[in-house]
C-alpha cells in the first residue's frame, strides 16, 4: 500500500491536536498542524484552512498556490478576524467561534496578516506559483 494523502495525514494530526488543546469552544474541523514550520496543501490544489485557537493561528505559517483558497475557522471561544497587513488587501469582518472567513491569493509573494482583536496574533501565506 502507497502513502497515505497528505489531506488524511493533516486531519489526524488536527484530531490529536484537538484532544490536548486548552480551554476554549468550537469544533469547526480545521485542518492544521503546531510548529512555525509552513504546511503546504495537497498537489491537488484542495482549500488550505487555518484553525483560531487559544489565541493564536494554527498553523501560523502556511504556504498555499495562487488560486487556491485559504479558509480561517473560529475554533476558538472569542471572536476573532482575519486583516491582511501586507502581500494582498483583504479584510475579514468580526467573527465569533464557529464562523469562518476565505481569501483566494491571486498572484506569488508573502502574505502577513492579524487578528486586530488581539495583539500578537500573527501569521503568515507563502503565496508560490
Amino acid at each position: 500500500m502507497g502513502r497515505p494523502p497528505i489531506p488524511l495525514l493533516l486531519s489526524l494530526v488536527a484530531l490529536a491536536l484537538a484532544g490536548c488543546g486548552g480551554g476554549g469552544g468550537g469544533g469547526g474541523g480545521a485542518s492544521s498542524t503546531s510548529g512555525s514550520t509552513p504546511t503546504t496543501a495537497a498537489k491537488s490544489g484542495g482549500a488550505v484552512t487555518v484553525s483560531m485557537k487559544n489565541i493564536a493561528f494554527n498553523p501560523a505559517s502556511i504556504t498555499a498556490k495562487v488560486g487556491q483558497k485559504v479558509t480561517w475557522t473560529n475554533d476558538d471561544s472569542v471572536p476573532h478576524n482575519v486583516i491582511a497587513r501586507s502581500g494582498a488587501t483583504f479584510a475579514s469582518a468580526t467573527f465569533g467561534p464557529g464562523g469562518s472567513f476565505s481569501f483566494t491569493p491571486k498572484k506569488a509573494g508573502t502574505i502577513n496578516y492579524v487578528c486586530t482583536i488581539h495583539p500578537g496574533m500573527v501569521g503568515k501565506i507563502v503565496v508560490v506559483k
